[in-house]
């Protein structure tokens, strides 16, 4: 029932497999008959006005344009749902010749200021029971990492995995990447050096437990593991990374009683 067109220059490949997920959810909900082509477009004169595009429909192909530079991949899929209610129109036979598109139509012509408030209204909400239900588990959506490199993993292992190695490199539990420096060569971060070496960070004591952790903002005190800082980069499993953060989520609920 639709297909996916990539015009940008990146990979939108995950994106395309939220949509293969999202049409039909879309489809069942609003009820129109007939396919659509969904078009990833890039424009980079048009990202960089305060009030470009974002997305528009297009009735006589049955074609959606989604601009995607510079935004979220939510954001995205809020607006493929906004246009799939003119889709749904449109298959209706809501669209006709006597009520052309212009600026400020939304405003001076009633017809299709109704229709953009049932494409306002419908969409929005569609999209968010589409989000909550993956949220609260009731649609499972698998995520392939495949054309990346990566294993492949559901959408709720990815995000999870995402949450992890932030927390992690939060805690000083993963050292950051070396960053080039202006001429090009890598230098070391504060990571590489012990406190107090030369060009090492005096600042930066090794990280146990016991400290506070006011920068995870829970005001507490831990007091069982060191993790000690060493000279080269330490690197933990998703599997360490998840043990480590369920134990200090689960200390955190306990004092927090």
């Amino acid at each position: 029932m639709h297909k996916c067109v990539n015009n940008t220059v990146g990979n939108v490949y995950h994106l395309e497999q939220m949509v293969d997920n999202f049409f039909p959810y879309s489809q069942k909900k609003l009820g129109f008959d007939k396919g659509a082509t969904i078009v990833f477009q890039s424009d980079e004169d048009n990202a960089g006005r305060m009030l470009g595009k974002t997305a528009y429909y297009d009735p006589e192909n049955l074609q959606i344009v989604l601009y995607t530079d510079g935004r979220h991949p939510k954001d995205i899929l809020r607006s493929l749902s906004h246009e799939l209610v003119h889709h749904a129109q449109n298959c209706r036979g809501d669209f006709t010749r006597d009520n052309p598109t212009y600026a400020g139509y939304a405003q001076k012509d009633p017809h299709l200021r109704d229709m953009e408030r049932e494409a306002y209204e419908k969409g929005n909400l569609i999209f968010r029971d589409f989000e909550d239900l993956i949220k609260t588990g009731k649609i499972n959506i698998e995520i392939d990492f495949s054309q990346s490199g990566e294993p492949k993993m559901s959408l709720k292992e990815w995000k999870n995995n995402e949450i992890n190695t932030k927390l992690m490199k939060k805690w000083g539990l993963l050292k950051e990447a070396k960053k080039p420096d202006a001429d090009g060569d890598k230098i070391p971060d504060w990571a590489d050096k012990r406190p107090n070496e030369p060009g090492g960070d005096e600042d930066r004591k090794p990280t146990n437990e016991s400290e506070d952790l006011d920068e995870a903002n829970c005001g507490r005190k831990e007091d069982e593991e060191t993790v000690e800082e060493t000279a080269a980069p330490k690197m933990i499993s998703v599997h360490e990374a998840k043990q480590i953060t369920r134990r200090i989520l689960e200390r955190v609920r306990k004092e927090s009683k």
